[in-house]
Formats: structure tokens, C-alpha cells, sequence
């Protein structure tokens, strides 16, 4: 099982050593939150993929301990104590059968490797999509306040143009001698000043913000880009690392002893 595994993870490795990651970018759709779906769904997968891994690694302990422990209740072992501790169970030195021999070697065997670094690896690349995450959520926040300040100018914009257009045919309409002038206010600004001041206002705060969302999104395309190529990479050769200590540790397994003498 270990050999197959290994090769599995070794391939899986290559591949992603040899895919285009780097040319990887994050898609950000103006219309919907898709891709703030995707990522959240990816690190809930992979948080899950984590917790099965550890599950089943430590089933896999769990099992070869218990079945030992049952098998030493047969021999009725009693450890031997010596000035330096007790020795170490050893169902060979005390005639025990095979199958004692083997479940033994094979708990040493689950007690020699450590799935610490898989796991490590798996939740900081998960760490890594929640933060992605926020920058997407901080992003399409970005981008709405982006979107409505623009309607909104747009909207005062006509509302300017309209006022203007109406004075201007009142004005045409009358004779040089009577024409309309534009009532200032109590200031003495006439209140299209007031909406021009107002939409250049307005005009330098939806460039500013247009600015805002811009820097939001390459926030976004670093992360995503930096996320799977310091994420995935790890993962992998973690996984071949495990899985090569564990087939070391499973070749002293002793499934074969020579027959004793009659």
C-alpha cells in the first residue's frame, strides 16, 4: 500500500512542479461572488481533507495498538526491570509466534512516522484561502461603493445637464433685452455653481475610489497567485515525504521467520 502511495505522491508532486502556476490569476466576476465561492469551498475541502488524513492516520495507530495490546494479554507479560528501566516488550526474545512479532514491528513501525508535517502543510495553505478570502470580500465591498458612487454621479450629471439645457432654451426663447438670467443664491453663487462644485466633488471621489477597487484587485490576483503556488507545492511534498518514511518504517516489519528446528 505504502509503495503504490508513494508513487502516487511522487507524481502528483511532478506535476504540479510542472504545471503553469505562475501564470495563475485570480478571476474576479463584476456580476457575481463566485470566485469568493470557490475559495471558501475550497478551503472547507481542504480543512475536511486535513481532518479525513489525520483520522485516518491515527484509526490506523489506534487499531495496531489495541490489537497488540490484545495479543500481549496472551503471552501474560510481565516487563523486566533492569537498574537502567524496564526492557523493551520483544515477543521475538520470548518465543512468542509470528503474528506477535509482526503486530508488534508493525506498531513501531506507526509510532516512527508523523503525519504532523502533512497537516501543517494542509492548514497553512487553508490559512492562506481564508486571508484570500478577505481580500476578495474587501474587494467586491470595494467595488460596489465603486459602482454606486459612479450611478450616483452619473445620476447628478444628467440632473446638471437637464437644468442647464432648460435655462438654455428659456434664455433662447426670450428677446436680448428681456433674457433670464440665472438667479444667484444668498451667496451669490447661482445654483448651477453649486451642482458644478458638487459633481467635481463627486468626480474626484469616484476617481479616488475607482483607484481603491484597482489596488483591491491586484491584491486579490497576488494572493490567489502566491496562495497556490505556496500552497500546493508543500502539500505534495509533504505527502511523498510521509508516505516515504512510512514504506522505510514498514520494511522492518518482519512478515517472514525462518521455521524452527523440530
Amino acid at each position: 500500500m505504502w509503495k503504490a502511495m508513494l508513487k502516487c505522491h511522487q507524481k502528483q508532486f511532478q506535476a504540479i512542479m510542472e504545471s503553469k502556476m505562475r501564470k495563475l490569476r485570480a478571476k474576479t466576476d463584476p456580476l457575481t461572488d463566485t470566485s469568493s465561492r470557490a475559495t471558501t469551498e475550497l478551503e472547507r475541502e481542504l480543512r475536511a481533507w486535513c481532518e479525513r488524513f489525520n483520522e485516518w492516520i491515527s484509526s490506523q495507530k489506534s487499531y495496531v495498538e489495541s490489537l497488540n495490546g490484545w495479543l500481549l494479554q496472551c503471552l501474560q507479560y510481565e516487563p523486566e526491570e533492569t537498574p537502567d528501566g524496564p526492557v523493551p516488550y520483544s515477543p521475538g526474545r520470548l518465543g512468542a509466534p509470528p503474528i506477535f512479532i509482526i503486530c508488534n514491528d508493525w506498531k513501531q513501525a506507526m509510532e516512527a512516522v508523523s503525519e504532523a508535517r502533512v497537516a501543517n502543510a494542509m492548514n497553512t495553505f487553508a490559512t492562506s484561502l481564508r486571508q484570500l478570502w478577505e481580500k476578495q470580500d474587501e474587494e467586491g465591498r470595494q467595488r460596489l461603493k465603486a459602482e454606486y458612487l459612479s450611478k450616483d454621479y452619473e445620476k447628478q450629471l444628467r440632473a446638471h445637464l437637464a437644468e442647464r439645457g432648460k435655462i438654455k432654451l428659456e434664455q433662447d426663447a426670450m428677446s436680448d433685452n428681456t433674457r433670464l438670467s440665472v438667479v444667484p443664491s444668498d451667496n451669490g453663487v447661482s445654483p448651477l455653481d453649486d451642482l458644478k462644485v458638487d459633481l467635481d466633488s463627486m468626480k474626484q471621489k469616484l476617481a479616488e475610489e475607482r483607484i481603491k477597487h484597482k489596488d483591491a484587485m491586484k491584491l486579490v490576483h497576488d494572493a490567489a497567485s502566491s496562495s497556490l503556488q505556496g500552497g500546493l507545492v508543500p502539500i505534495f511534498k509533504a505527502l511523498e515525504n510521509f508516505t516515504s518514511e512510512a514504506l522505510k518504517a514498514h520494511e522492518h516489519v518482519r512478515l517472514q521467520h525462518p521455521q524452527q528446528s523440530s
